[in-house]
C-alpha cells in the first residue's frame, strides 16, 4: 500500500457554508431568510473563508516538513550549469601584428538573444601573429618540389594540360583562403585531404616573422578541429575505461615539419612536441616550438613539373647535314649521280631529320598552384602535416577550423570588490551577494579584521559545511543558487568579527551564470567585448552546450532520493540512469539502460523479409526513410553479456531523431566512471531509430473542417506521440523496446476530432539498427506481399521517429 500524505483539513468554502446553512432551522428556526443578502449569511460565509485558510496553512505542514528534511540532509536547490565552448580569435592582420598575452575574463557576446548571452574566456592565452590563409594537400612530402620524393624525382606518365591548376594528382588546394570566409569554415569544413593518394596538410600562413613579434622562436598550440568529432553517429560506441594517467610517456611526434627559409627545404619541427590529437584521430591541439628559420617559398624556389628543352643549334645543324649527307652519299654509291630531282629528295631527307630534333623541344610546365596562393609577400611560412590513414569506411573527413588562437570560454560574468556588509559580531551571519546561480569555486570572499582601513583583508576560504570546522577556521558555506554566505558560530567556524569602523565583508571577485540560454549553436558567438589589439572578431567553432537552469524544489526532493538510495554508486539499472542524467558540461534529457548486454561488434544486415544476416556491405543502399543509414554497427548484440551494462542517452536537441555526438557520449561516459563498479563494463551509446515515413492516410472528415487543417493536426499528432522526448502516453518520450502497431497509428487518427472514419492507412519504415528484423518495409493493414507487416518489435535500445514531412492525407466523401 502505497503512503499517501494525509490531507490534514479538507473544509473548503463552499462546503463550509453549505453545512452552516443546513443547520439554521436546527438552532434558529425564526431565521428564514437564507439570501446571501442576509447579514448572517455574510458572517457564515466570512466564517467559511477564514476556516478555508486555516485549513490550507495546517495542509502546508507537510511540505513545511519535507523542506525542513532537505535542510537537515545538506541538500540545497543547484544553481543553474553554464554552458562551454571554445573560440577562435580572427586577426586583422597578422603579418604586422605583434604578439601578447590576453588575460582570461575576456568578455564575448552572442550575436542574437534578448539579452544575448555573455561568455568569458576561462584561461590567459598567448595572441600569436599567425593565421591560416591556405590549406592545401599534396601526394609527395615537398610542396616547392611535387615530384620529387624521399628516395628520387617522381617521374610522371603524364602531367597537367594546364597550369595553375588547383586539382591533380599531386597537388590540391583545399582552401583557397576565400570560400568559405575563415569566420564561416565551422559552419562549411574543408575537405581535410584532396585526391586519394595525397597524404600531406600544408597550412599556409600570413605571420609575422620578425624578431620577438611573438611567433617565430616562440612555444605556440595550434588547435586542428574536426568535423567529424562533433557530428552525431549512430555507429558511435563509447567504452568506459580509465582514462590515460597525464604522466604517461607521451607518443612521439614525427609527422610535423615546417619550410626552411635558410636550408630551402622541408625539415622535421625540432624540439619536444605535445600532442594530445594522436595523430589527428580526433580534435586537439599540437604544441611545439616554431623554428626561428621558418620563412616562406621564395619565387624562384617553385619547381617547374617539366622543365623546357632547347637543343643546341650546332646539334640542329648537323642532324640537318647528316641527314642530306646520307641521302647524297647514297645516290653517289648508287652511280646514279646528282640532278635537280635528286637534290630534292636530299633536301627532304634533311629536313625530315630536322623535324626529329624540333620533337625534342618541349615548353616549360609551371608549378600547379596559383600564384597567387604561393606569394611569399603574403604566405610567410608553411606547416607540413602528414596526415593519418584515412578512415576504412572511406568517408572523407573534414577540418572545421585550424588556429592558433582558440579560447575555451565560460556563460559567465565577472563580479569585482562587491561590499556584502560588515561583521556584528555575532553567530552564524549571514551575508547575500547581489547575483544568484554562482559558479563553483568563483567566489573570493574577504574580511577587513583590523581597525586600520590600509591593512590586507583577510581571505576566508568556502567548506561544503561547517560541521568539520574548528572555532578559529576562518570558513563559511555558499548556497550557490541562492547566493547566500553563512559563516561559522563561534563552535564550527570563526565569527566574522565586529571591528569598530571597518570591517567591511568583500566579495573581491566571483563569476554568475549560467542557463539553458547558453546552449547555442556553432558560430552563434561572434562579439569580443573586451578590446583585444588586432582582433577583428571572434567565432565559436564548437556548438555551445551544458547550460542548465537551476534546480526546482521538486528536482531537488527526488535528487534527494536518489542520493540516498544510489549511495553515490552506480549498481542497479536505475542509480546507472540517475547518474548519467547528472553528467555535468552535457544536456541529458533521457537515459535507459539495458543490462547484461553490449553493442554489435561487427555490423551485419538482414534482408526486409526477414531471413539469415549477411555481412554489412560497405555502403548501404538509399533506405526507403530518410536519412541514409551510415555503414557499420549500430545497435546492441542479441548476446548476453554478463558483467556489462548499456548506456542509451538521448540529448536535449530538436528534431525527431535527436543523436549524441562522440563527444557528448565521451562527457558522459567520464561522469560514469567515478561511480561505476570496476568490474562493470560499461558502454555509451545512441538511440536507434524505427523511422516511418510515407504515411498515407485517407479518411472521411467531419463537416466544417477542411483537408489542410486536419493534415496540419495529425502532422503535429503524430510529431509529438512519436518522439523520443515528449511522446508516449505519459507525454515522457516514445517507450523504447516496444511495438508499434498499425493499430496505433489508426487511434491516432481515430483520436482527433474531426475524423469521422478511417478509410486506409499505411507506411513505410526504415530501422537504423543493424541487425534488425525486418530492416525495412511496409505498414500495412491486412499484410498480403513480401516486407508487409502488421506491427514491428522493437528491441530494447529502439525508438520511434516520424517523418511528417512526407506525409500525404485525403479525404473522401
Amino acid at each position: 500500500m502505497p503512503i499517501v500524505s494525509p490531507q490534514l483539513d479538507d473544509l473548503s468554502y463552499d462546503r463550509t457554508v453549505v453545512e452552516l446553512t443546513r443547520r439554521i432551522p436546527v438552532y434558529a428556526p425564526e431565521w428564514t431568510d437564507h439570501n446571501d443578502s442576509d447579514p448572517g449569511i455574510a458572517l457564515i460565509q466570512l466564517f467559511a473563508y477564514l476556516a478555508e485558510q486555516i485549513g490550507y496553512r495546517l495542509n502546508r505542514i507537510p511540505d513545511k516538513n519535507r523542506i525542513e528534511l532537505l535542510k537537515l540532509l545538506g541538500i540545497r536547490l543547484k544553481a543553474a550549469a553554464a554552458a562551454r565552448s571554445k573560440i577562435a580569435l580572427l586577426l586583422s592582420n597578422a603579418g604586422t601584428l605583434v604578439g601578447y598575452p590576453l588575460a582570461a575574463g575576456a568578455g564575448v557576446r552572442a550575436k542574437a538573444g534578448s539579452p544575448p548571452p555573455s561568455f568569458e574566456t576561462t584561461e590567459a592565452i598567448d595572441i600569436v601573429p599567425a593565421q591560416p590563409l591556405v590549406l592545401l594537400s599534396t601526394k609527395n612530402p615537398y610542396l616547392h618540389d611535387l615530384l620529387r620524393t624521399d628516395t628520387g624525382r617522381e617521374t610522371p606518365a603524364t602531367l597537367p594540360a594546364t597550369v595553375p591548376a588547383n586539382d591533380t594528382e599531386w597537388l590540391t588546394v583545399t582552401w583557397d583562403g576565400k570560400a568559405p570566409k575563415l569566420k564561416d569554415m565551422p559552419l562549411n569544413p574543408v575537405l581535410e585531404r584532396g585526391r586519394a593518394g595525397q597524404s600531406f596538410l600544408w597550412i599556409g600562413l600570413e605571420a609575422n616573422l620578425a624578431n620577438n613579434a611573438g611567433f617565430a622562436g616562440v612555444r605556440v598550440k595550434l588547435t586542428i578541429q574536426l568535423d567529424d568529432d562533433e557530428k552525431p553517429d549512430l555507429r558511435a560506441d563509447i567504452h568506459c575505461e580509465p582514462v590515460r594517467a597525464s604522466g604517461d610517456a607521451p607518443i612521439p611526434v614525427d609527422w610535423l615539419a615546417y619550410y626552411d627559409a635558410v636550408t630551402g627545404d622541408v625539415l622535421p619541427v625540432p624540439g619536444r612536441i605535445e600532442d594530445d590529437t594522436a595523430h589527428l584521430a580526433r580534435s586537439g591541439t599540437v604544441r611545439f616550438m616554431v623554428p626561428a628559420t621558418i620563412g616562406p617559398v621564395p619565387a624562384a624556389g617553385w619547381r617547374d613539373l617539366r622543365a623546357a628543352v632547347n637543343p643546341n643549334p650546332i646539334e640542329v645543324c648537323r642532324s640537318l647535314a647528316t641527314g642530306m649527307g646520307q641521302k647524297l652519299t647514297a645516290f653517289i654509291s648508287s652511280g646514279t649521280g646528282m640532278s635537280a630531282g635528286n637534290y630534292g629528295e636530299v633536301v627532304t631527307a634533311g629536313l625530315t631529320a630536322l623535324s626529329g630534333t624540333a620533337a625534342l623541344v618541349t615548353t616549360p610546365l609551371a608549378h600547379p598552384l596559383d600564384p597567387a596562393l604561393r606569394d611569399p609577400t603574403k604566405v610567410k611560412a608553411w606547416i607540413r602535416v602528414a596526415l593519418p590513414a584515412p578512415p576504412a569506411d572511406g568517408t572523407p573527413r573534414k577540418i572545421r577550423m585550424v588556429t592558433f588562437n582558440a579560447a575555451p570560454v565560460l556563460q559567465a560574468t565577472t563580479v569585482t570588490n562587491e561590499l556584502l556588509g560588515r561583521g556584528n559580531g555575532r553567530a552564524g551571519q549571514p551575508f547575500r551577494l547581489t547575483r544568484q546561480n554562482v559558479l563553483p569555486n568563483t567566489l573570493d570572499l574577504q574580511v577587513q579584521e583590523s581597525v586600520t582601513a590600509t591593512d590586507p583583508l583577510v581571505e576566508w576560504k568556502e567548506r561544503d559545511s561547517l560541521d568539520p570546522a574548528g572555532p578559529f577556521d576562518s570558513v563559511y558555506t555558499l548556497d550557490r543558487e541562492a547566493g547566500v554566505i553563512q559563516t561559522g558560530d563561534g563552535e564550527h567556524g570563526r565569527i566574522v568579527p565586529l571591528v569598530p569602523v571597518t570591517g567591511d565583508v568583500v566579495a573581491r571577485r566571483y563569476q554568475f551564470g549560467g542557463g539553458v540560454s547558453g546552449n547555442l549553436p556553432v558560430c552563434a558567438l561572434g562579439t569580443l567585448e573586451s578590446g583585444a589589439l588586432g582582433v577583428a572578431e571572434v567565432v565559436n567553432f564548437v556548438p555551445s552546450q551544458g547550460g542548465r537552469d537551476s534546480e526546482t524544489q521538486e528536482e531537488a526532493e527526488y535528487r534527494a532520493r536518489k542520493l540516498l538510495s544510489s549511495r553515490n554508486r552506480a549498481v542497479t539499472a536505475d542509480d546507472f540512469k540517475w547518474i548519467a542524467s547528472q553528467a555535468p558540461g552535457v544536456n541529458v534529457a533521457r537515459v535507459e539502460v539495458v543490462p547484461l548486454r553490449r553493442p554489435l561488434a561487427g555490423a551485419v544486415a538482414v534482408a526486409p523479409t526477414g531471413g539469415t544476416p549477411t555481412p554489412l556491405p560497405p555502403g548501404l543502399p538509399a533506405p526507403r526513410c530518410a536519412p541514409p543509414v551510415p555503414a557499420g554497427p549500430m545497435g546492441l548484440s542479441p548476446a548476453l553479456a554478463p558483467g556489462a551494462v548499456t548506456v542509451i542517452v538521448v540529448p536535449a536537441a530538436p528534431g525527431p531523431e535527436p543523436i549524441p555526438t562522440p563527444s557528448f557520449l565521451r562527457a558522459v561516459c567520464l561522469h560514469l566512471n567515478d561511480y561505476r563498479l570496476i568490474t562493470t563494463e560499461v558502454h555509451v551509446v545512441p538511440p536507434q531509430y524505427c523511422r516511418i515515413c510515407n504515411l498515407r492516410v485517407a479518411v472521411q472528415a467531419r463537416p466544417g473542417y477542411t483537408r489542410s487543417m486536419l493534415q496540419q493536426a495529425l502532422e503535429a499528432r503524430f510529431a509529438a506521440y512519436y518522439h523520443v522526448l515528449t511522446g508516449g502516453e505519459t507525454g515522457k518520450g516514445f517507450p523504447f523496446g516496444e511495438q508499434v502497431h498499425i493499430a496505433d497509428l489508426m487511434a491516432q487518427v481515430y483520436g482527433l476530432e474531426g475524423v469521422a472514419r478511417v478509410e486506409s492507412l499505411s507506411a513505410s519504415f526504415t530501422r537504423t539498427k543493424s541487425n534488425a528484423a525486418p530492416r525495412e518495409g511496409d505498414l500495412v493493414i491486412c499484410p498480403e506481399r513480401a516486407g508487409e507487416v502488421e506491427r514491428i518489435a522493437l528491441e530494447a535500445e529502439e525508438t520511434v521517429s516520424v517523418d511528417v514531412s512526407t506525409f500525404t492525407l485525403t479525404t473522401v466523401a
